[in-house]
């Protein structure tokens, strides 16, 4: 079966990421390479013989520590995930045959729901001058702008065609600049309402006090100056 690297970046989540890669391994897909990059965690995770973990002295960001692991991953697919999130026991098989039913597939984001079982925005519009344009849940699957990098699952060939994620933002905005990216290379981005995952949200920005100046960052590098 196809070889697939799972991306986690932590920090101080331990116990969302525990149940994370416990999701992971409860798949028993047979194929796995599991990725932690751990941004200087209090607690650091523990080791566990079916994850490798990149040890960083301090916290480098999201882009950038996704990177370290997209550059010694392996697999034909990469799945970059958030610690506190849990997937489904069928959504490697499901993942990799919508990738080979999808050629043009540059990227794909699953359903997103809260533990709860509320469904979850995972989805974004291209922004405008004129309009915000928050998250939202396509009623079926779909070709979108973007999707939340909170769940990306993307094909190696996508990444050695795009490149890795853009390093100018600590956090935020760098899966809407990679999807407008994959687009204008002529992939497309997809939302799969097939395949879903639970997604707690927050967990770690909520404990970091630069978050909304990193956000307000992201978005004036993103957008430009008027539309931010």
């Amino acid at each position: 079966m196809e070889k697939i690297s799972v991306i986690i970046v932590h920090w101080n989540v331990i116990d969302s990421l525990n149940r994370c890669i416990d999701s992971l391994l409860a798949t028993k897909y047979p194929n796995l390479e599991i990725i932690v990059i751990d941004n200087d965690s209090n607690p650091m995770p523990k080791g566990r013989k079916e994850v490798e973990i990149i040890w960083n002295g301090n916290n480098i960001g999201f882009p950038c520590a996704v990177n370290q692991g997209l550059k010694i991953a392996t697999g034909e697919y990469v799945l970059v995930l958030n610690p506190d999130t849990k997937i489904k026991k069928d959504f490697f098989i499901k993942a990799v045959q919508f990738a080979k039913d999808h050629p043009d597939m540059g990227v794909m984001g699953p359903k997103f729901i809260d533990p709860d079982g509320t469904p979850q925005g995972s989805v974004f519009a291209e922004q405008s001058i004129f309009r915000d344009t928050p998250k939202y849940m396509p009623s079926a699957t779909s070709e979108v702008f973007s999707v939340s990098g909170a769940c990306m699952f993307i094909p190696m060939t996508t990444i050695k065609k795009i490149g890795l994620l853009a390093e100018e933002v600590f956090m935020y905005y760098e899966d809407l600049d990679y999807c407008r990216r994959i687009h204008k290379a002529g992939l497309k981005v997809y939302f799969n309402s097939e395949i879903t995952i639970i997604h707690e949200h927050g967990k770690s920005s909520v404990q970091n006090p630069k978050a909304l100046k990193y956000l307000q960052d992201a978005s004036l590098w993103y957008n430009g100056p008027i539309k931010h």
